[in-house]
């Protein structure tokens, strides 16, 4: 019989193209190390199975599963659907619409992710799903920010879903029951921005119970501005990985300027800490982790899915949108 005590996470252990099954496996044992109350379930090649008898990892710890099939990154979401059914991102989802996991951990293509994710598990009130990130505030201090990528065109009412989505998640996740909530703009005064922005912040401030809060620009995504940060998909990203890569330059900054660089970068705003986002909006918890995340950022997201297995957060979320009918 299976610990009660235990969060059992579904690891599509190929991801997408080229993944490393020694990276793979050693970031296994790396989460496992850092979370005692973890589990996994890993599903992937031979060579995987291999790569994690050589971690020497306790077997009580994880469960290995041959899924010999890898969805390509930028495979197109229709033959996703019709086939690939022993693909290791199918079956992990599939592990957790079967209640043998509760919580599916990939660094597949979010095409594919967001498609199956969908497909086997369903939606919660017909919304649109969006990739959520946890990110940087400051010390303690943390800001929700969707869409990531998930739908590359949305509408108002998209943006509505987001907010919904995001207010309900914060306030489960933080215990804040007021959450500032903006839409992301090229400036902060009412009229600016075009109108998808404009008519997605005026359905968002019709609903009584989100705290909108107007518009933040990108420069202050990571200053306390806002708790819920609310975007389309192809802005997020855009934003988002424009941020990574500034972060990047300071990282491996040459010579002597990587020590002053090093000085210079608050240890709260390192990269890998914060690698796993949430697609919120399907019925049931899915992490995407960065496809070119190193082990030890897809060991914090695997260790980090114990708490938001156990904060019952798909149904404390669907609780909350019922409030804001």
């Amino acid at each position: 019989m299976q610990d009660q005590n235990l969060v059992t996470v579904a690891l599509d252990g190929t991801g997408g193209d080229n993944v490393d099954a020694r990276s793979v496996a050693s970031a296994v044992r790396f989460a496992l190390v850092l979370n005692p109350s973890l589990r996994v379930l890993v599903f992937g090649s031979q060579k995987l199975k291999q790569a994690l008898s050589q971690e020497k990892i306790d077997a009580k710890r994880y469960e290995f599963f041959s899924a010999p099939e890898c969805i390509p990154q930028d495979e197109d979401p229709r033959k996703v659907l019709e086939g690939y059914y022993n693909s290791a991102m199918r079956k992990a989802i599939e592990a957790v619409r079967d209640k043998k996991a509760d919580v599916v951990v990939s660094s597949g293509g979010t095409g594919p992710l967001v498609a199956l994710s969908r497909h086997i598990l369903g939606t919660i009130d017909n919304m649109r799903p969006a990739l959520c990130a946890r990110i940087p505030a400051g010390p303690e201090k943390y800001s929700l920010m969707l869409d990531l990528g998930a739908n590359a065109q949305s509408k108002s009412k998209d943006l509505l879903s987001f907010a919904l989505l995001g207010n309900a998640a914060y306030k489960v996740m933080y215990k804040e029951e007021h959450p500032r909530v903006c839409v992301l703009n090229v400036g902060s005064e009412r009229n600016k921005g075009n109108p998808l922005v404009k008519e997605g912040r005026d359905l968002i401030e019709q609903v009584k119970r989100i705290n909108c809060c107007g518009f933040v620009e990108a420069d202050k995504l990571f200053t306390d501005e806002a708790d819920v940060i609310v975007t389309d998909g192809f802005t997020g990203n855009v934003a988002l990985k424009a941020a990574e890569g500034v972060a990047s330059a300071f990282l491996n900054a040459p010579g002597i300027k990587k020590f002053f660089s090093k000085l210079a970068r608050p240890d709260w705003l390192v990269p890998w800490q914060y690698n796993g986002s949430l697609l919120l909006g399907v019925d049931g918890l899915v992490v995407k982790s960065h496809a070119s995340a190193g082990k030890e950022a897809v060991a914090v997201a695997l260790a980090g899915t114990v708490k938001l297995a156990r904060l019952n957060l798909i149904d404390s979320i669907k609780e909350e949108l019922k409030k804001s009918v």
